[in-house]
């Protein structure tokens, strides 16, 4: 059963086009503007998706490389700060590995220190981890250098890993040996070899990575003593139900757990000004898209409404010769159909060049401190920009239904008493 029968289809070509007199040329124009509505409404929702999915992503990753989607720490330790050590067995890390939901369990040492030259000194947070520890905030933003595998014994001078803003003040270039120093009871020196750069887009958090088996020796700690132990998941939308089997299973086993009082937290729960910040986001979001839908609809409608207008003689033409108004409404919610139809096109055509462009070159520059990135991110969803596009389409169509009755009102022997 066909949607359109082939006369409407006629019909609604026959109107769109016309004779090519003054008014169809000024109808034409105004067309060409409500088209335009539709594609600028568009592809603002489009870019508005892409753009704050940027923002998800970049955010989520900085966040979750530092605390993991659930991070296992001693009870009631800060993880920003604390130096308190645990101790996880073997078998405990054998467990949470071989669990489904877990993609890795990252043992992960950490340890505050200071870098010193001739001319300027800096802290900095060091973060020990070994082969198993896997981030792409890390080793996507690698500016200069290669990333360490730190699978090996660490040497001499093992490598370490810095963020840009403390090796651009510093001065430090990849090769270069550097020297920590650690206070305690009394200060240690390590000398470390600088293998890789990151970008950190000058954020004061960013930590330095180097092996885990340095500052275990620095600390004096066994090989199954660390700060804290980051899981990461394979479906993190999952983290608080898996969250809360890891805590049951584990008060079912505590052969697993000895005598140690770890606590755990989702990685949200651990840094929540950075989550309440992309909720803010997400409102003004739904905000945008709503208001840019209102935008396209009613361009679509004022659009609609001229053509009837526009087009009543022909429409009281019609009537006399039989067409009913069913068939005339038809009619012009195909001519609608065609005109949104152009308009999600150019949309698209034009959100899709204005992110490839800022994805490659990063044309609209961001203050780092306050937006965690040095220019607007991009990430695409193909899900989610298809369903914005027949969102929109759909929806607009329904706004149109409306102004498409008006066919009913026009009488022909009205209408055609019209010059």
């Amino acid at each position: 059963m066909r949607l359109f029968s082939p006369a409407t289809i006629f019909l609604a070509k026959g109107l769109s086009r016309g004779k090519a007199r003054q008014g169809t040329r000024r109808l034409s124009s105004i067309l060409r503007l409500t088209t335009i509505g539709v594609a600028l409404s568009l592809s603002v929702m489009l870019l508005s998706v892409t753009i704050i999915l940027g923002f998800h992503r970049q955010v989520h990753e900085f966040a979750f490389s530092q605390t993991g989607h659930i991070s296992l720490n001693g009870y009631g330790s800060d993880w920003k700060t604390s130096t308190t050590p645990i101790r996880i067995s073997p078998r405990l890390l054998t467990y949470l590995r071989g669990q489904a939901d877990i993609e890795t369990a990252t043992p992960l040492v950490q340890q505050a220190g200071l870098l010193k030259t001739e001319d300027d000194f800096s802290g900095i947070l060091l973060y020990g981890i070994d082969s198993s520890f896997r981030s792409r905030y890390f080793e996507e933003n690698i500016r200069s250098g290669s990333f360490p595998s730190f699978s090996t014994p660490s040497g001499d001078r093992p490598p370490i890993v810095l963020p840009s803003h403390v090796a651009r003040r510093m001065g430090y270039q990849v090769g270069d040996h550097i020297r920590i120093y650690f206070f305690g009871e009394k200060m240690r020196i390590r000398v470390f070899e600088l293998q890789a750069i990151y970008e950190s887009t000058g954020l004061e958090l960013s930590p330095a990575l180097c092996p885990i088996m340095t500052l275990q020796k620095l600390n004096h700690w066994d090989e199954h003593t660390f700060s804290r132990l980051l899981i990461m998941l394979r479906e993190p939308e999952k983290a608080g139900a898996v969250l809360e089997h890891i805590i049951t299973s584990l008060q079912a086993r505590p052969d697993l757990i000895g005598e140690e009082n770890y606590g755990m937290n989702l990685g949200q729960e651990l840094q929540p000004e950075l989550f309440n910040w992309l909720a803010f986001l997400d409102t003004n979001v739904y905000a945008l898209l709503s208001l840019m839908l209102l935008v396209g609809g009613f361009a679509m409608i004022t659009g609609l409404i001229i053509i009837v207008l526009d087009k009543s003689r022909q429409i009281g033409i019609l009537k006399a010769l039989g067409a009913t108004n069913s068939q005339l409404r038809q009619t012009f919610l195909l001519i609608a159909a065609r005109l949104i139809l152009k308009g999600v096109l150019w949309g698209n055509l034009l959100a899709l060049t204005l992110s490839l462009v800022q994805r490659h070159y990063k044309v609209i520059k961001l203050n780092p401190a306050n937006y965690f990135t040095d220019a607007v991110p991009i990430h695409f969803d193909l899900g989610l920009w298809l369903g914005i596009n027949v969102g929109t389409l759909l929806v607009i169509l329904l706004m149109v239904i409306v102004p498409a009755s008006l066919v009913s009102r026009i009488h022909p022997a009205e209408s055609m008493r019209i010059d």
